[in-house]
């Protein structure tokens, strides 16, 4: 089978497409056909090295952990009526790969009939991220929330999830996606290409950020701009408030099986919806990755297989 494999640490371009030897089922496999992985700015960074102290990894190796596919075989201690269902899940030793053996059945979720599995996909490393995020910062209807890079595959899923929660959003994003981060349920729109100040003026109090993109000098000027103020981070893993009576933190944490069948279940029911910005062959994978680098997307960029 092929598999995008990453050798080095030169980046983007250093990616290769290389045939590795087709998936060996054992007892606990289910073995998945890919359809589709998410290309994550996660891969991006440890493609360039970026997240060596954060993760290890031992080059060459398969990149990604995120996929969604159809299960075609199963091992024996695997439950025989998954052959033939929608699944997404979480492979740590690589998914990007035309198919896997998904050995821990705790990371396997079937997907909704009502759901396709482009859409499912983009809960991995999106919508699983948003859901954390707003459970660790505990919001409320009565609070206004800030989200910075709001129309990425994450923020485009913080935007729904807290707009469900009552919240009032306010997301940061390019002004090229001014009206459709307004489309997705933000109650304001900042442009961070245009002065800030005077945009914040415009808009109500907020009393917590929530950051995806790990921008410091962004995060400097809210923590100049407001008094208190809780900020909330799943890209900068270390950041010092301006102000006393603000608090910071980071995390990168799971949302536990509940946690996947809820977003599964509110992608089924409407209640949530993916953004995918666009589909690219996975041989295309360098065209993708550098899409998602340097372009203002709307929503998730996905591989297909």
């Amino acid at each position: 089978m092929k598999a995008i494999i990453q050798e080095n640490y030169d980046g983007i371009h250093g990616l290769v497409i290389r045939d590795i030897p087709d998936p060996a089922k054992g007892p606990l496999s289910a073995i998945i056909e890919t359809k589709y992985t998410p290309v994550l700015p996660y891969d991006i960074l440890t493609e360039e090295g970026k997240l060596k102290g954060m993760r290890p990894t031992k080059l060459p190796m398969v990149i990604g952990y995120g996929f969604g596919g159809r299960v075609k075989e199963v091992g024996g201690l695997r439950n025989s009526r998954l052959i033939g269902q929608k699944v997404i899940g979480v492979n740590f030793s690589g998914s990007n790969s035309e198919w896997i053996n998904a050995t821990i059945p705790p990371l396997l979720f079937k997907v909704p009939d009502q759901v396709s599995i482009a859409d499912a996909t983009t809960i991995i490393g999106g919508a699983d991220a948003a859901l954390y995020a707003s459970n660790q910062i505990k919001v409320t209807a009565q609070d206004t929330v800030l989200i910075t890079g709001a129309a990425g595959g994450v923020g485009t899923y913080l935007i729904q999830l807290l707009v469900n929660e009552g919240a009032v959003v306010i997301a940061v994003g390019h002004s090229s996606n001014h009206q459709f981060l307004t489309d997705i349920g933000a109650k304001y729109v900042i442009n961070y290409d245009e002065p800030f100040a005077p945009q914040l003026m415009r808009v109500p109090i907020v009393d917590k950020v929530i950051d995806t993109v790990g921008s410091k000098t962004l995060l400097d000027g809210l923590s100049d701009y407001y008094e208190g103020l809780t900020i909330f981070s799943l890209s900068l893993t270390d950041y010092r408030p301006m102000k006393l009576n603000q608090s910071f933190s980071f995390g990168n944490g799971g949302i536990g099986l509940s946690g996947y069948h809820q977003l599964l279940l509110e992608l089924a029911s409407g209640r949530l919806k993916a953004y995918v910005h666009s589909q690219f062959d996975f041989n295309e994978v360098i065209e993708a990755q550098q899409m998602l680098k340097d372009t203002h997307v709307q929503g998730r960029v996905l591989l297909n297989y």
